[in-house]
């Protein structure tokens, strides 16, 4: 009875008046609120800004200068000639300032080769986002489906301690009037109270799976809502059109991609400490000085324009730029074999996805037929049972091969729509097909 209470109290709690939660809503949520998803937001957005004119070097700089100073000296002289002066509270004033442009006109091609870095640099976070919009949306598939199959699987479980009250009921009369033993009862009462405790321990895993969903959602974890609790799986895959689209949009692939670029851009920019650098540069500038009593001009005051070309050529470096160069050289090697690493790596993770999707579909055939038949032997089996023909071990074994069947057939839904997601996620087309 304490066990049984405890479940009718869970259940009143879940029953209560909660919002729906489709799995589309659950995905568009998650893209516009998830954690994850936000700082790779943020990444593409300092990509965004790092590859801007203003960060390319194409643009010439610009300096400006000011300075001042006074001084108030006691000064004596002697001149060539022997004669003496003392000068007492010699004022020397001077000031001016200056506004100067560089510009550099040739590096070698490093300026070019950096901003080309930078552009790629931004197509990789773009792309890094959507794998990690892909990756999110297939971590709340995969906990949506795991809410749903465990509430599923508490509504079978419900099912089963409603028939187990049925027969401790019928089983604490037929004792009353001497038709059962208090073994019976017993018997009874611990299967009603090992299906109380399942119940319990599936409320345990919903409550976790709202909870891990609910973050991936970036809400808060205690927001109650309904989700759908049956799926219907696609038998209409393709393994071909899959492998296809893979090697030709998998975001994993197309990042080796963008890093063998990049390393070929490090190539030429490591190559280009072996160039000149040319550059040009103007100033304007003005300068007053009041030398007072002292000076041999009292005010000297000057103003003009100035420019000139500069030419640089590191002639040697003690061979650090031949060092970089060779080890940009590798760095693409890297990944070159990385990609065909990667290339085989997922095409057995495809051929071990598909595997399973194609073995789920084939257990759902099979436990379909289980359900049915074991329904309809739990039917009769019951009947007999009720009529005292059958003890209550076959009753209750019967009843454990129709629960059993049940669970398993929602397992292998279920298990089937992960790997559907799975696949999905592999071929690059997770967000926009499922």
């Amino acid at each position: 009875k304490i066990y049984l209470s405890i479940v009718l109290i869970i259940g009143q709690l879940s029953i209560k008046a909660q919002d729906s939660l489709t799995i589309d809503n659950a995905i568009a949520k998650a893209i516009v609120s998830n954690f994850d998803i936000k700082l790779s937001e943020n990444n593409l957005k300092q990509a965004q800004n790092s590859k801007s004119i203003y960060n390319s070097g194409y643009l010439p700089t610009a300096t400006g200068s000011a300075n001042g100073s006074y001084s108030n000296k006691s000064n004596y002289l002697v001149t060539q000639q022997g004669d003496e002066a003392t000068i007492s509270g010699a004022e020397t004033i001077n000031y001016g300032g200056s506004l100067g442009v560089n510009y550099v006109i040739y590096n070698g091609g490093q300026r070019k080769n950096n901003f080309e870095k930078l552009k790629t640099s931004y197509s990789l976070a773009d792309n890094q986002k959507k794998q990690q919009i892909d990756n999110t949306v297939q971590s709340v598939y995969t906990t949506y489906y795991n809410l749903a199959r465990a509430i599923n699987q508490k509504e079978i479980l419900k099912e089963a301690l409603v028939i187990s009250n049925e027969r401790l009921e019928r089983v604490s009369y037929q004792f009353k009037q001497g038709q059962k033993t208090s073994l019976d009862v017993l018997n009874a009462r611990v299967d009603v109270n090992n299906d109380s405790l399942n119940i319990i321990n599936s409320q345990v895993s919903i409550d976790n799976f709202r909870r891990n969903l609910n973050f991936l959602l970036g809400q808060s974890i205690k927001t109650e809502f309904s989700v759908t609790n049956s799926v219907e799986p696609n038998k209409s895959l393709l393994y071909s059109v899959i492998e296809e689209k893979m090697l030709a949009n998998n975001y994993q692939l197309k990042q080796v991609d963008i890093n063998t670029s990049l390393s070929q851009y490090d190539l030429k920019i490591n190559q280009s400490g072996w160039k000149p650098t040319i550059s040009a540069n103007a100033s304007y500038g003005i300068n007053n000085n009041d030398f007072g009593s002292v000076g041999f001009y009292s005010i000297q005051n000057s103003s003009g324009l100035s420019s000139g070309v500069n030419l640089s050529w590191n002639l040697f470096d003690g061979g650090s730029t031949k060092t970089r160069i060779q080890n940009s050289k590798i760095n693409i090697d890297n990944q070159e074999i990385y990609k065909e690493q990667l290339n085989l790596s997922l095409l057995n993770e495809l051929a071990t996805v598909w595997g399973d999707y194609t073995n789920q579909l084939i257990i759902i055939d099979s436990e379909e037929l289980n359900v049915a038949v074991n329904r309809q032997n739990f039917l009769k089996t019951k009947e007999r049972f009720n009529l005292g023909q059958l003890n209550s071990l076959d009753f209750r074994q019967a009843q454990l091969n129709l629960i059993n069947s049940e669970l398993n057939l929602s397992n292998a839904m279920f298990n089937v729509k992960l790997s559907e997601v799975k696949l999905r996620r592999l071929e690059g087309s997770l967000v926009h097909n499922l």
